[in-house]
C-alpha cells in the first residue's frame, strides 16, 4: 500500500479548475480556489491505494491526471510508504517523494499483494 498526495507544481488561478476539484474532490470553490493559489504547497489531494475503494480512487486519478495534463498545468504527485508518515516529508526538500504522472499510472494498474484487496481491484 502507499498513500499519495497531489498537488499542483504551480500556483493556478482558473475557475475551470476551481470548478472541477469543487465537483471532483468535493472542496468548497474557496477553498480549492486557495488551495490551487499555493502551488506544491496546497496539496488538493491525499489517498491510501488498495484499499477497499481502490477502483474508485483509481477512476479519480486518472480523471485528474488527465484533466490538468489537458490544461497543461504540471502537478507534484508525493507518494510514501503504507507505514510512512507525512511529517517525515520535508517541505522545503519533496524530491526524494516526488513521481510522475507516469509513474502513478503505474502504481494505479499494479495489483497490491494482500488477497483482501483483490474484490475491489475487480470492478
Amino acid at each position: 500500500m502507499a498513500k499519495l498526495t497531489i498537488s499542483c507544481s504551480i500556483p493556478v488561478d482558473d475557475e475551470v479548475v476551481t470548478e472541477f476539484l469543487h465537483k471532483y474532490v468535493l472542496h468548497s470553490r474557496v477553498g480549492a480556489a486557495r488551495k490551487l493559489s499555493m502551488g506544491e504547497k496546497g496539496c488538493f489531494y491525499t489517498c491510501s491505494l488498495y484499499m477497499d475503494d481502490h477502483a474508485k480512487v483509481s477512476r479519480l486519478m486518472r480523471r485528474m491526471l488527465a484533466f490538468f495534463e489537458s490544461k497543461d498545468i504540471p502537478l507534484t504527485i508525493l507518494k510514501i510508504g503504507a507505514q510512512d508518515s507525512w511529517d517525515e516529508v520535508d517541505p522545503e526538500q519533496r524530491d526524494p517523494w516526488k513521481i510522475s504522472p507516469q509513474a502513478l499510472l503505474a502504481l494505479l494498474d499494479a495489483r497490491p499483494s494482500a488477497p483482501h484487496n483483490q474484490a475491489a481491484l475487480s470492478t
